[in-house]
């Protein structure tokens, strides 16, 4: 689990009495111990940072150059495929993994993983490199001191403290800057990224209902263009009429009492007519007609029963 990461912050002020009326020897010590205490924990923020994005940034190169690696060399092995199914689908999973791989290049310029890797080392580099010049020249003060240190030498050390860490609260406020102008870029380019996605996939979708509506048209023409003939089956009952089953091809039989039958919209082709009596002689006749377009065909059915 990371450890909590401690914000850099002044808890709370120094007594404001620290310096006064002391001797140099304590009140250099408790300079000396505030501006390494000061210098300390801002270097250590971003130590602890780097260290962070140092990972996910590495994480994320790797990611998209074993995408890249499978991405280019599956084109290669579509190639040497027989079967076009096989290099379709190695086609298709080469141009995803290469999308895949773009994406995660665009999530590491949008949060600024790499880059802020790039800018904490930057700035912690810059940082120690000030603490080991402010340790030599507090150093070679103290050596080219002849006599015991007095008040001036506490103030003019002090100087030097106070600017170790006005340069170091400097660096701090340009990487906060140079932080925030990267975040605004990165938004405007995930929005403008979101933005192009958008407007993409709205014309693909416009794309499709325009394609669909043309499907459509299409294929109402071709059933208008299509035309049906007619079925008209007359039944010649031996006496009285009865009522009959009849149906056409698969459908279900209906029932009917006359002696005309017919149907209208009927498909050009080869059909069957099947009649059906009821009560004790029960008789069952099936006739094959072909309809013509636009025609009508007409048939007899006799009835025995």
């Amino acid at each position: 689990m990371m450890a909590h990461k401690p914000d850099i912050s002044t808890k709370k002020l120094s007594l404001w009495d620290q310096y006064k009326e002391k001797t140099p020897d304590v009140a250099l010590k408790a300079i000396y111990t505030h501006v390494e205490d000061a210098s300390t924990m801002m270097c250590g923020w971003y130590c602890a940072s780097i260290r962070v994005k140092r990972w996910t940034s590495l994480g994320v190169r790797v990611v998209a150059f074993v995408l890249l690696l499978f991405g280019t060399t599956l084109p290669i092995f579509a190639a040497l495929q027989d079967d076009d199914r096989v290099r379709l689908l190695f086609t298709q999973w080469a141009v995803a993994l290469l999308v895949l791989a773009g994406l995660i290049q665009v999530a590491d310029r949008v949060f600024g993983w790499s880059s802020g890797w790039m800018r904490y080392i930057t700035t912690v580099t810059t940082m120690e490199n000030l603490k080991r010049s402010f340790e030599l020249e507090w150093a070679r003060y103290l050596v080219s001191k002849a006599g015991v240190l007095d008040s001036a030498d506490t103030r003019s050390l002090f100087d030097l403290a106070k600017a170790l860490e006005n340069e170091l609260t400097k660096l701090q406020a340009e990487e906060t800057t140079k932080w925030i102008v990267e975040f605004n870029s990165g938004m405007s380019l995930l929005e403008s990224l979101i933005k192009t996605q958008r407007e993409d996939t709205d014309k693909k979708l416009e794309a499709i209902r325009t394609s669909l509506t043309g499907q459509e048209g299409v294929a109402k023409a071709q059933e208008s263009s299509i035309l049906f003939g007619a079925v008209e089956l007359t039944l010649i009952h031996k006496a009285e009429l009865k009522t009959v089953q009849i149906s056409l091809d698969e459908e279900a039989p209906v029932e009917f009492v006359g002696t005309v039958w017919s149907r209208l919209k009927v498909s050009p082709g080869l059909h069957q007519v099947s009649v059906q009596t009821f009560g004790d002689s029960q008789q069952t006749i099936q006739k094959v007609v072909e309809v013509s377009p636009a025609g009508t065909v007409r048939l007899e059915v006799k009835l025995t029963a």
